[in-house]
């Protein structure tokens, strides 16, 4: 019998791992969560036997090492973390706290004979592309957000362990996720949500904004399980790029699967990463073109400005440019 730790255990993905990894009658599985997000009505514990679960925060040593010290783990998930844009700028030392949760979850899987560790990190940790599409060898890990930089700090920490101690290790850089159990403060289930209320859909930008987003299934996860039997070669994974999608594109989609007629709209608001603040803006309609869907174009009024002077120069040029040969093909009869 395996016995598996997945931190962070009642959050939506960890908790579909769990639930993937319980069908397997022959694993024990062992869910821990703080639930400061998490909910425990996500994990099938009266369908599972084999499932567990503990309140415990990883962040605190003492709460996670009797944990570690009860069951002797053979594999560990640790996905525990503050996650959201917004959680995430609003509250940014509580963000790096997540370090001593790292911390906290190596030196026990070290000390206790873990055979493998798997860590949850992101796409956020390429920052903002250099070149779309991005490529890991050229790509730099250079975003300053607090939750990137603990994601960061993370692979660090299991190289380092690994190079030090022997600590095998398996990371995975998570890009959009979303499914059934995610909560509502994310993009798909907002959109969805607001779709079955006839309600405008919010659109951070001008829409045109793309997003690779990884669907988690309902009866385990869309990335592979099956690294945790010790045959991975790599120890850094990609989740697979399920799609690919401009931000309006997906509004248009969750109208069409609600069945409803409510107008994907772009706010009035844009929220700037990284600085935790909304920013009011301008906004204009524009139709964009192929598309009979409205839309509102937010800048600032600077933004609006310097393009109102641009489109005044350029229609000045197409006037000049127009005269000069408006006498072409006229023969002088004088």
């Amino acid at each position: 019998m395996a016995r598996i730790l997945v931190t962070g255990g009642a959050g939506f993905v960890p908790s579909e791992l769990a639930d993937r990894l319980a069908r397997d009658p022959s694993n024990e599985v062992v869910a821990v969560d703080n639930l400061l997000t998490g909910d425990v009505g996500k994990l099938p514990l009266a369908e599972c036997p084999n499932l567990h679960f503990i309140k415990c925060d990883a962040n605190r040593f003492e709460d996670i090492s009797s944990v570690f010290y009860a069951y002797r783990f053979e594999y560990v998930f640790h996905y525990a973390a503050v996650v959201g844009v917004k959680r995430t700028t609003d509250n940014p030392v509580m963000v790096l706290r997540d370090i001593d949760g790292i911390r906290n979850v190596l030196d026990l899987c070290k000390n206790t004979g873990v055979k493998r560790v798997f860590f949850s990190s992101s796409s956020e940790v390429y920052g903002e592309p250099v070149e779309i599409p991005q490529n890991e060898k050229t790509t730099p890990l250079n975003s300053k957000l607090p939750y990137a930089i603990v994601k960061n700090i993370g692979e660090a920490f299991l190289r380092s362990y690994q190079k030090e101690y022997g600590l095998d290790y398996t990371v995975f850089r998570f890009f959009n996720t979303y499914g059934p159990k995610q909560s509502k403060d994310f993009v798909v289930s907002k959109f969805i949500r607001a779709a079955l209320k006839n309600e405008d859909i919010t659109i951070y930008g001008d829409g045109t904004q793309t997003r690779t987003f990884c669907y988690v299934e309902r009866d385990g996860t869309a990335y592979r399980l099956r690294p945790i039997c010790g045959t991975i070669s790599p120890h850094t994974w990609r989740t697979r790029m399920l799609r690919i999608a401009l931000l309006t594109g997906l509004a248009t989609a969750a109208v069409a699967l609600a069945g409803c007629s409510t107008t994907p709209l772009v706010t009035s608001e844009r929220m700037t990463l990284g600085e935790a603040n909304i920013e009011r803006m301008e906004c204009r309609k524009d139709p964009p073109p192929d598309t009979n869907i409205p839309r509102t174009i937010c800048a600032s009024p600077e933004a609006w400005a310097a393009f109102d002077e641009r489109r005044r120069r350029e229609t000045a040029d197409l006037l000049a440019e127009g005269r000069k040969y408006s006498n072409v093909g006229r023969f002088n009869r004088d």
